[in-house]
């Protein structure tokens, strides 16, 4: 549930605060998430790859987020620069803010450090977060886009209907997390 949470509540800032500001089209929204998929996906499995290499041998758990967090700076500058040589078409400018402020991918590298799993399972992990933030930020690109245009009153327009779509897919998200667990 907790993982839900994280995933719907960070979408939903980084679309409020990224997109909100000037008209996304939709490939900058899928460019956006393709970013910040990549981004959790390298930060997750890097990250427990500094744990094993550095972290651990060493016995440096204090200093891990001293670790942490130049990675995360590291994959913000590289990921937008990448897919700017890749696709230079694509709209990859100002990609690094969101991407370098998405403390998802921190804390679910921290969650993945702390269970000391199987780097199949990690990988996985990081994968599917990253699709799961995709997802959720193309879903609240669509609600955002959807209330322009109906009969919302003005005091939920913005942030509040986004944070109440996320409690609302939360909730249904939440029904889904016995039947995967069985």
């Amino acid at each position: 549930m907790n993982d839900y949470v994280l995933i719907l509540i960070s979408a939903a800032l980084v679309s409020h605060l990224l997109l909100h500001r000037q008209p996304a089209s939709r490939l900058r929204v899928h460019v956006c998430g393709l970013a910040c998929a990549l981004s959790i996906m390298l930060a997750v499995t890097g990250g427990q790859l500094l744990e094993h290499l550095i972290v651990a041998p060493w016995q440096l758990q204090e200093l891990r987020m001293f670790l942490l967090l130049p990675w995360q700076a590291l994959l913000a500058w590289g990921i937008p620069q990448t897919l700017a040589r890749l696709r230079p078409q694509w709209p990859t400018q100002s990609l690094m803010w969101p991407i370098l402020g998405n403390v998802m991918a921190l804390g679910l590298t921290l969650q993945a450090i702390g269970e000391q799993g199987e780097w199949l399972a990690t990988l996985s992990w990081g994968a599917l977060a990253g699709l799961g933030f995709w997802l959720a930020l193309a879903w609240f690109d669509d609600l955002r886009q959807r209330c322009e245009h109906a009969q919302v009153p003005g005091a939920l327009r913005g942030l509040p209907i986004a944070l109440l779509g996320a409690s609302v897919m939360g909730m249904a998200f939440s029904g889904l997390n016995g039947i995967f667990t069985q």
